[in-house]
């Protein structure tokens, strides 16, 4: 079995540190706590290309690097996981970073010791690729939700942006789950 866990949001809160490293660099507040990934609606950039040169060039290493895990501890409940996985199953984590959040994302990884298989980064032109990988998939990403293709399973993480979309299992952490043998069986 091939188990694929996306980064963001169930094991890094990049969400929050987004809007701690803006208001460093801007000197103003976020308009809101930021509860979605429409970055936009929380800050004063004019377009996504202010954005994105924000997230992956001015201060990639500050936002994705140096974030905090979405819950004390769930790195190492995710390498406990690993440990105990049956003879036969595979873990992946996946990221949509891109440019220099790539090596971000490998800094937060190795800090917190996480122990897996194989780390990817795709687009989202390489969802149904990323799909193809897995048999079940742990994630918030609305973006890999909604492309879930039949013959798949996928376990979310429960977040206000994600609540109305359909899955076959709903955690409110990764934490929640006990061992990755048998699940959704």
């Amino acid at each position: 079995m091939n188990i694929t866990v996306n980064i963001n949001e169930v094991l890094r809160d990049v969400l929050s540190r987004f809007g701690e490293i803006y208001e460093k660099y801007h000197d103003k507040k976020v308009k809101s706590e930021i509860i979605t990934p429409n970055l936009l609606d929380y800050v004063d950039f004019e377009n996504d290309e202010e954005l994105f040169t924000f997230l992956y060039e001015e201060a990639p290493m500050e936002i994705f690097g140096q974030a905090k895990e979405v819950e004390n501890n769930t790195i190492s409940h995710l390498v406990e996981l690993y440990k105990g996985m049956p003879q036969g199953y595979k873990l992946r984590l996946a990221s949509d970073d891109f440019g220099k959040s790539k090596a971000a994302t490998l800094w937060f990884l190795a800090k917190y010791g996480v122990v897996v298989d194989e780390i990817i980064f795709y687009t989202i032109k390489q969802i149904d690729y990323v799909w193809s990988l897995t048999d079940v998939f742990i994630t918030a990403d609305i973006d890999i939700i909604e492309k879930k293709p039949s013959g798949k399973k996928i376990i979310v993480i429960d977040k206000p942006y994600n609540t109305s979309l359909e899955c076959e299992l709903r955690i409110n952490t990764l934490k929640d789950l006990d061992t990755f043998e048998g699940m959704l069986k």
